[in-house]
């Protein structure tokens, strides 16, 4: 029979005093540059159902009413009853896309939209609603895009502030 030897070893402690170093290094850090949940609002409210309100006696003139109707040409800007016309009275959009068709949500010419709706925050001072009314296939985008338009005028300061134009925003039905 063959020698069977046994090899006795013993076995040596691990030195764990670095790695538990290290994870309890990890951690804080890991759990100060994770990003949690960030959520985005935008205030906005949709139309009222019911039958219209009669006006109040006290005021002298009708409410503006402003809408801005966004379709696949551009804006539509609208209120009490008439309809802001384009740029030399032509038919069509009052503030028409950049480029035709409006391929893009960069297509939009929202900078011309803010500085129309300045104009009209100017006539109408103490207005503060604006309905939109998008078309059923506009982009999500392009929407959020023309509510921010429409809320501030960050190209105009107004003490330090960019101006604020008409911050209660309405969504209204698309139009098809």
């Amino acid at each position: 029979m063959s020698h069977v030897r046994k090899r006795l070893t013993t076995a040596e402690d691990l030195n764990l005093i670095p790695i538990m170093n290290l994870v309890t290094i990890l951690i804080p850090f890991l759990l100060m540059a994770a990003q949690f949940v960030n959520y985005a609002v935008i205030d906005s409210s949709v139309p009222a159902i019911g039958p219209p309100q009669p006006p109040a006696e006290d005021d002298d003139e009708p409410p503006l009413n402003l809408s801005v109707l966004i379709t696949d040409e551009g804006f539509t800007i609208a209120g009490a009853e008439a309809v802001l016309p384009a740029e030399g009275g032509d038919e069509g959009p009052t503030v028409p896309c950049i480029e035709t068709g409006c391929p893009t949500p960069d297509s939009y010419d929202t900078k011309e939209l803010t500085r129309l709706l300045g104009l009209i925050k100017d006539e109408f001072p103490d207005d503060q609603n604006v309905i939109l009314v998008p078309e059923s296939r506009i982009q999500y985008e392009i929407l959020v895009r023309t509510m921010d338009a429409t809320r501030v005028d960050p190209f105009t300061k107004k003490d330090g502030k960019a101006r604020e134009l008409f911050p209660y925003v309405v969504i209204a039905g698309g139009v098809q």
